[in-house]
């Protein structure tokens, strides 16, 4: 130690947390020194573990509560996409020409992004993995109304337009809640 009581320039120093690994690193907060493997990069700069405590946006804390909004949301609104999709291009249409497949591409697309809209606004703007699946589950509801009104679910096999409509729109909602 010099003088001062801070280490010399020519004496070792070694990471707090791991006291065998030696280093040059401190924390940028409080100064103590950290090693590659405990440091955490952070948007004012390295910090040890105990300074840094990152915490998740709250858009992304997901309660009970919240599931038990996004779920009958996600169900209702996939309910509702579904009779409105075996309403203008019933299930019975195998491929809807080109223009059925258009309007399942853009159509699903829109849908998509509603339902998940929908679910977020119900949730005061929820999102993350869970609020996805909540979706996912809805639009796969939504899809067997859609086969049950229009005709059976034996129709799935020929639904071509309803099953593309069905995957862009999981795959717009899917990203909306992101």
């Amino acid at each position: 130690m010099t003088t001062s009581g801070q280490p010399g320039r020519d004496e070792a120093v070694f990471c707090q947390r791991h006291p065998d690994v030696e280093t040059a690193l401190t924390c940028g907060r409080c100064g103590t020194p950290i090693c590659p493997r405990c440091m955490v990069h952070t948007p004012g700069g390295i910090r040890c573990p105990d300074c840094a405590q990152l915490r998740r946006p709250p858009m992304y804390e997901l309660s009970a509560s919240d599931y038990l909004k996004a779920g009958p949301t996600a169900v209702v609104a996939g309910a509702l996409l579904g009779l409105v999709s075996a309403l203008l291009l019933p299930p019975e249409l195998t491929f809807g020409g080109f223009f059925g497949l258009l309007i399942a591409f853009f159509g699903g697309s829109a849908a998509g992004a509603a339902v998940g809209e929908v679910v977020q606004r119900a949730t005061r703007a929820k999102r993350g993995l869970g609020m996805q699946a909540m979706v996912a589950v809805g639009l796969v509801f939504g899809y067997v109304v859609r086969l049950l009104i229009g005709g059976g679910l034996d129709l799935v096999v020929g639904d071509f337009a309803g099953l593309l409509a069905f995957a862009v729109a999981a795959g717009a909602a899917w990203s909306r809640l992101r």
